[in-house]
């Protein structure tokens, strides 16, 4: 099952990042308290089975929050606009790095990056990768007026990646998986995908890696793993949110284009995640 993730960092203060639960067993995610609800309410009971851990539903302001042992795999809009998390980022870079050529999301859950993408005026056709066709259904049911844009194919990332005939012009690879009560990256993520992206991008191509940290895949090494092979790298780092976000390619702007970019971007957005991310040489 290959979802997509974020994880907040330990708290810091006033951050907007974390979740908590009120006294009446309402989810706070710095805005409305809402009552926390259940998959049957949006006909996706079978997002979970005896071998996939129970995936927990909480309606939100502007539409629904995926979560699965405390990660949020997926923030939902049913309108566009901004997230607040580390989907409004991924969107932005997508749009700051305007490569020509085809787009696609190894990794789509429910199809959180797509309400910040439309926000920002993406009008690009979009594939999209994923095993979980329930969470696919969720997007459906809750974006209507957007399944027109995006291209759901039901495979394994590599398979996928492998059949094409074609080079890309940006990948996003924002893969994770449940294991043992946390949510992490598979393992593919960190040893067969990025060799298989590097080979089916263009040569002007971007790639970019939505990473999470475990024990096995420290940033000192995991990133170095990744980072080794492509000529150019820059990291987003979150003030926010434990994950780091990778880009890779022939050929980038520097550091301080990109951040500057990304905070144009994410200010345009409404997004709370401008001014709470950092650009570094990779």
């Amino acid at each position: 099952m290959s979802l997509t993730s974020y994880r907040a960092a330990p708290p810091r203060g006033r951050s907007g990042a974390q979740v908590r639960e009120c006294g009446r067993g309402c989810k706070i995610h710095f805005q409305k308290c809402v009552p926390a609800v259940t998959d049957n309410d949006f006909g996706a009971s079978n997002l979970h089975g005896p071998h996939v851990p129970r995936m927990q539903f909480i309606r939100t302001r502007g539409g629904v929050r995926l979560k699965q042992h405390g990660v949020v795999v997926c923030e939902l809009r049913s309108s566009a606009g901004p997230t607040h998390s580390v989907f409004d980022v991924l969107a932005a870079l997508m749009v700051a790095l305007p490569v020509p050529g085809p787009a696609a999301l190894l990794g789509f859950s429910a199809g959180g990056m797509v309400a910040p993408l439309a926000a920002l005026g993406w009008d690009r056709p979009l594939a999209a990768v994923d095993l979980d066709t329930k969470a696919f259904a969720v997007f459906r049911r809750h974006c209507p007026e957007w399944r027109s844009r995006v291209k759901f194919h039901r495979a394994e990332a590599g398979a996928w990646l492998r059949r094409r005939r074609s080079r890309f012009g940006l990948l996003v690879e924002d893969l994770s998986v449940p294991v043992s009560g946390d949510v992490v990256k598979p393992r593919a993520s960190w040893e067969e995908l990025p060799e298989l992206i590097r080979r089916r991008l263009h040569p002007e191509g971007v790639a970019v890696f939505n990473l999470l940290p475990d024990p096995e895949h420290p940033w000192n090494r995991a990133i170095p793993t990744i980072r080794g092979r492509f000529r150019a790298a820059l990291v987003v780092r979150f003030r926010d949110y434990e994950n780091r976000i990778l880009v890779v390619g022939e050929r980038l702007p520097s550091a301080r284009a990109l951040s500057g970019r990304l905070g144009r971007l994410l200010r345009e957005l409404g997004s709370r995640q401008a001014g709470r991310i950092q650009v570094v040489a990779g």
